[in-house]
């Protein structure tokens, strides 16, 4: 039997439409027998190193809209069947940090398991403002990773380097935001939306051997 093929999805814990995504993914593997590996950046550093500027995109693009933005993630979740909150009201003290912290969980062995309760904080249930003691928590809770283990590794060195390595690497797969889809590991899907055409993706792969 030809070993499964890989979906690489770069998700960043900050963004809704990652978060929307991700509840799509054990269906995916499902439906397609793929295996999807979760790799987490931001996606503000993805973009400015695919060179493009985040703020000027924003002021842009019409996607950007406060009001647009609500009423496009609550047609998602009802679409998908899935939770999702008013994203205006949570307060992130700093995305960067939320992906250092799946880095870092990722480094425990408990990456997807930690990934999914974050944006579950983020996106659906948490606290409104989400920091260091809300990713300590989870860590806690979720992945059994103590407190005095798991703090440390947010400012560890090596936890930046390795987000930094995953940015490179989701870059000269030829990717520019989140989320991102790079199947077999050579050619990208962009964008909660066009989950499709992943799967079309997916199955064209597999087809190719």
């Amino acid at each position: 039997m030809p070993a499964p093929v890989t979906v690489d999805f770069y998700y960043s814990p900050a963004s809704p439409y990652a978060y929307l995504a991700s509840t799509q993914m054990l269906q995916l593997q499902i439906e397609t027998r793929c295996r999807v590996d979760w790799y987490p950046v931001s996606g503000r550093m993805l973009i400015a190193k695919a060179g493009y500027d985040y703020g000027s995109l924003q002021g842009r693009s019409g996607q950007f809209n406060p009001e647009y933005r609500r009423t496009d993630l609550e047609r998602w979740a009802r679409l998908y069947g899935v939770p999702c909150r008013d994203y205006s009201r949570v307060t992130i003290q700093d995305p960067v940090r939320l992906a250092l912290a799946c880095v870092a969980a990722r480094r425990f062995d408990a990456g997807q398991v930690f990934a999914r309760a974050l944006m579950k904080a983020v996106c659906v249930d948490g606290p409104d403002v989400i920091d260091d003691s809300v990713l300590i928590a989870i860590a806690n809770d979720t992945a059994g990773i103590e407190p005095h283990l798991f703090a440390p590794m947010l400012d560890d060195p090596e936890t930046a380097a390795i987000h930094q390595g995953l940015i490179d690497t989701a870059v000269a797969a030829g990717c520019f935001g989140v989320p991102s889809f790079v199947v077999a590991g050579r050619e990208v899907v962009f964008g909660n939306d066009r989950l499709p055409l992943l799967r079309q993706a997916i199955r064209e792969a597999q087809q190719a051997g």
